[in-house]
């Protein structure tokens, strides 16, 4: 973990009276940032802003920044900028400048800008650097009193209460997080991150439709409208039929095969993962560590992942795998339960 105090405050101790403190977790993703907070609000919000192209564009929209899924809609008005790249912002002044503005409007959207001192853990893909963790609090430290980042798959697990014995697999759209817990903080050997995660499968969606049929002209965007709808491995249910581009023209097109492949082509990475977590930890504990593995994020909401994934298992000694109810919210929760159960003196480590 980091932690950081304000930079123009000496690091003030917490207010001992509960209600003056508000702690907020927040999954600063790729795709979705969310946010929640000790006094019961949530919200998630696209990691998307944009800024008006040129002076109609800004007279047109009467904005100086658009956030989220405003900003998407907008977005051929837009100059656009995704701030965070691979679960890591990226460590340009205008991508910073854009995560503030997306923090800050992030906040807004729960009422988290009064004046209680507010403490906030933000999760971290599993092996982010020390530079990316210092570059994330820099960035953030301005809105808190106290700030720390911790692994956001370790995140998911400490809000299930999964401390002992548990592999969780976070699956989101710049990364795939594969994090080991045993009871305390995760070591550098206890995690392993990939880069083939949601975004990885749009492109490949892409790709394998482009392959197919000549002259479609499909966009990254569309491909993830149709994974986030009918994204499955192993047998389908039913042929997937989508409205596709070609040339001038609109036409009906089966994309049941190429989704299957571009859902399963991340699938190699996660199996080998749990493999070599398994096989590198405690010789006495590696049943009770294969038999409670967990999926998070929102790849997880990937039809039969968790079946499939337990048969490919099979193959080096079997595993029990479970699905997180709340593939949204779980990185951000716990976070928050994380951030209201430190002690005190954590945020004074400057």
């Amino acid at each position: 973990m980091v932690s950081k105090s304000k930079s123009n405050r000496t690091a003030a101790e917490p207010a001992s009276t509960e209600g003056k403190n508000l702690y907020i977790g927040i999954d600063l993703g790729t795709n979705h940032t969310a946010i929640s907070t000790s006094d019961g609000k949530k919200n998630s919000v696209l990691t998307v802003v944009g800024s008006p192209r040129d002076a109609v564009a800004s007279k047109f929209l009467q904005k100086e920044h658009l956030y989220g899924q405003e900003a998407l809609n907008h977005r051929v008005a837009l100059n656009i900028y995704r701030p965070i790249e691979n679960g890591v912002l990226k460590n340009q002044r205008e991508d910073i400048e854009a995560a503030k503005g997306l923090l800050n409007f992030a906040l807004h959207s729960v009422d988290a800008c009064s004046n209680a001192k507010k403490y906030a853990i933000v999760g971290v893909p599993a092996q982010a650097s020390v530079l990316s963790k210092k570059i994330i609090t820099e960035m953030a430290r301005e809105f808190f009193d106290g700030i720390m980042v911790a692994s956001e798959p370790f995140c998911v697990a400490y809000n299930l209460g999964q401390l002992e014995h548990s592999l969780v697999v976070d699956i989101g759209a710049g990364t795939t997080d594969l994090c080991r817990v045993h009871g305390t903080l995760p070591e550098p050997e206890d995690q392993i991150s990939t880069n083939k995660a949601g975004n990885y499968i749009d492109k490949e969606l892409v790709k394998y439709i482009s392959d197919q049929y000549t002259n479609v002209r499909i966009t990254t965007e569309m491909a993830k409208r149709w994974k986030e709808q009918h994204s499955f491995v192993g047998e389908a249910e039913e042929e997937l039929i989508m409205d596709v581009p070609v040339d001038s023209s609109v036409l009906k097109l089966t994309i049941t095969q190429e989704m299957k492949k571009a859902c399963e082509s991340i699938m190699p990475d996660i199996i080998g993962g749990i493999s070599r977590l398994i096989s590198t930890y405690d010789p006495d504990f590696q049943d009770a560590l294969r038999s409670n593995i967990w999926l998070a994020g929102g790849g997880c909401q990937i039809r039969h992942l968790d079946t499939v994934l337990e048969h490919e298992l099979e193959l080096i000694d079997g595993g029990k795998v479970f699905k997180v109810n709340d593939p949204v919210y779980g990185g951000a929760d716990g976070a928050l339960k994380l951030a209201m159960d430190m002690p005190k003196e954590f945020w004074h480590t400057v």
